[in-house]
């Protein structure tokens, strides 16, 4: 029973690569895509419900939520025919994460990534987003989702920064 969370992690990094086979403008993508979701609700709820939350646990969760932002990217990037600043955009978020990545390993000498608030919401906005487009395009969601996903990265270098000792749970700078 307590191998179940880190079973869902490795699926959804397994389905998240069948993910970059798939047509994201397709049905098969978008059940597959949820699948990834409800795997990713389910195995930390699963974690903490039979008490077998792990060191090894938080980071292939990490793993796998890095893995599926990845192919989400690299689907929907041509697809969203994004201006020259919006690509800037999501370079610069990319950096901030990979620079709270960096931080975290100088100063706790471990791979890591804070599980905020904000991670959370800005996971979910990324989340419904292929879902939504499948249905109806609407780039005020995407400015949405860069503002709320740009917060995030900066919260998170900030704690990254300023935090005594690691805390992967850790929910917000100001808790």
């Amino acid at each position: 029973m307590k191998y179940i969370p880190n079973v869902l992690s490795f699926s959804r990094i397994i389905l998240s690569i069948v993910l970059f086979y798939l047509n994201p403008e397709k049905l098969p993508f978008i059940l597959i895509y949820i699948i990834c979701g409800i795997t990713d609700v389910l195995d930390g709820f699963i974690a903490r419900k039979i008490n077998a939350t792990s060191e090894f646990g938080a980071k292939l969760d990490s793993v796998a939520d890095v893995i599926i932002i990845s192919v989400i990217l690299f689907k929907f990037i041509p697809i969203l025919k994004l201006n020259f600043y919006m690509m800037i955009w999501i370079i610069i978020i990319a950096l901030i994460k990979v620079s709270s990545i960096i931080v975290i390993f100088i100063r706790f000498k471990q791979f890591g990534m804070i599980h905020t608030y904000l991670n959370k919401l800005t996971g979910l906005l990324i989340f419904i987003y292929p879902i939504s487009n499948y249905f109806i395009s609407c780039k005020f969601y995407l400015y949405l989702v860069f503002i709320i996903a740009t917060i995030t990265a900066l919260e998170e270098i900030l704690i990254c920064s300023t935090i005594a000792s690691l805390d992967l749970d850790k929910k917000s700078y100001f808790k």
